[in-house]
């Protein structure tokens, strides 16, 4: 005899929420010969967020990914993060990193400006190489620029940044509200087999299969009472079944 079930389990999963405040902030700057120091609270557990947040400032500033190095050692002497938990390293970390890899971009232009004597907004930096638009050949390595920072103009090429997501409050007439950065919504389906061979409590074997996806949604709303996200979860899984996934989302 054979006996037969299926599970189903659908969850929405926010990120980045502020509904209590959950900020995180992040330093950045460049040295004398060109390398990057990172500093933030956020810590790599192993989740990748020291590789995410190189990969954020080594683009804003348009150098190497090897040239940057991102310190988490010491989260007590580090700017300030609410936590290294969920996603939120990603969303509100990341963001941090990437005001304040501005920022001192925005420094390191200026200083190049000054050096070169060229209006910053006609400068571009690629490779590690700040350059003149459409005079690829008038051209300061980022070491370069930040040692006439230094040594020249006596200065930091340095930036802050914070990210706190705006408090939201509940229409009261809708009940909608933007808590969070972005919305997931996931969904695992588990079918087992059981297949008895005698007596009850003699003895059986069991077969299971199962199927998960997850369905990420950017700038999610949620209405406040309504139970539509767990709805919109369940809508989002449209065919309980493995073989109804697209193969990227088998396990």
């Amino acid at each position: 005899m054979k006996h037969r079930g299926r599970g189903l389990a659908a969850i929405e999963y926010p990120t980045g929420m502020n509904q209590g405040g959950d900020p995180s902030q992040a330093w950045v700057k460049i040295k004398p010969d060109g390398r990057v120091d990172v500093f933030a609270g956020t810590v790599d557990l192993g989740q990748g967020s020291k590789t995410v947040h190189t990969q954020i400032v080594a683009d804003t500033l348009g150098v190497p990914y090897e040239t940057v190095n991102m310190d988490v050692s010491n989260t007590d002497s580090s700017p300030l993060c609410t936590g290294t938990f969920a996603s939120r390293g990603t969303f509100i970390g990341g963001l941090a990193v990437l005001k304040a890899a501005k920022k001192a971009k925005e420094k390191m232009l200026e200083i190049a400006g000054q050096a070169m004597e060229i209006a910053p907004a006609d400068l571009e930096v690629e490779d590690g190489v700040v350059f003149v638009k459409g005079s690829p050949d008038k051209k300061m390595t980022v070491g370069e620029v930040s040692a006439a920072a230094t040594w020249g103009f006596g200065e930091l090429i340095t930036g802050t940044g914070a990210h706190l997501k705006a408090y939201s409050m509940p229409d009261p007439d809708t009940g909608v509200c933007d808590p969070d950065h972005a919305i997931s919504y996931a969904a695992c389906v588990v079918d087992v087999v059981v297949v008895q061979s005698g007596p009850v409590g003699a003895g059986s074997s069991g077969t299971g299969r199962g199927c998960c996806g997850c369905y990420p949604r950017q700038s999610g709303r949620t209405s406040s009472g309504s139970g539509t996200s767990m709805a919109g979860a369940s809508a989002t899984w449209k065919q309980p079944s493995m073989h109804g996934l697209p193969r990227s989302r088998r396990h």
